[in-house]
């Protein structure tokens, strides 16, 4: 649970598929001015590049298993 409680007016539809990281931009919905570069910085990491979208989902799954993290 965090500290800074999440701001649920917040619409996160475009992010549906950032699964768990939903309730880390809601909270950032706190700042919406860092929210919203934090926005672009993932789809920007996610959706753009050579490597597919899928690809980049499992890795960042198997670096929040090897560093212990929740994912």
């Amino acid at each position: 649970m965090s500290r800074i409680p999440p701001d649920e007016s917040i619409d996160l539809a475009d992010l549906e598929s950032a699964g768990s990281m939903t309730s880390l931009f809601r909270v950032m919905g706190q700042r919406p001015e860092i929210m919203q570069q934090a926005r672009k910085l993932l789809e920007v990491t996610m959706r753009g590049g050579s490597v597919e979208p899928r690809l980049k989902e499992l890795i960042a799954v198997r670096v929040s298993q090897v560093n212990h993290c929740f994912y």
